[in-house]
């Protein structure tokens, strides 16, 4: 039995590596089709959205970075804000099999130093996120941190629908 264990854990080193390895031909753009929007949210189970909302929040994003495989969306993530203190990040999305290859810390790192070089000497901006279930220690990487905590009450939202 332990035998089989050592084959089937390298056996998975093989492919992490070689999924890994893959990332030498990820390209990254700051374009994205509706309809792969519209993938990335039902891949994650969000909700739905009209072409029409869609098209708006590519629109007004302030930043939006995507990663590619070839002509293949397969990350995503976008910003945004009111152009002075508050940035949100929002639709940080990688697919399930590219997970943990390293494609979600590069767009993170991209937003962040994007938001890094446009602030003045001497200000400060608040940089928000709603982590999904699990993903808390991800965004700690970048400096986040969880809430609530001793300083912060919990973060809230709320879904209007007409």
């Amino acid at each position: 039995m332990k035998q089989l264990k050592q084959v089937s854990n390298s056996f998975g080193k093989i492919i992490f590596n070689a999924i890994r390895n893959m990332n030498t031909n990820i390209t990254y753009t700051n374009t994205l089709a509706i309809e792969d929007y519209t993938m990335f949210r039902k891949i994650v189970g969000w909700q739905e959205l009209s072409e029409r909302q869609i098209e708006i929040s590519l629109k007004n994003s302030t930043s939006l970075i995507v990663a590619m495989d070839g002509t293949k969306p397969i990350g995503m993530a976008r910003t945004i804000t009111d152009g002075g203190y508050f940035v949100l990040l929002v639709d940080v999305i990688v697919l399930p099999e590219y997970q943990k290859t390293g494609i979600g810390r590069e767009l993170m790192t991209r937003l962040m130093t994007g938001i890094n070089e446009n602030i003045n000497e001497n200000e400060t901006v608040c940089v928000s996120l709603m982590a999904a279930t699990g993903k808390e220690e991800f965004y700690e990487k970048f400096g986040f941190t969880k809430r609530p905590n001793a300083e912060q009450g919990a973060g809230m939202m709320q879904y209007i629908k007409k």
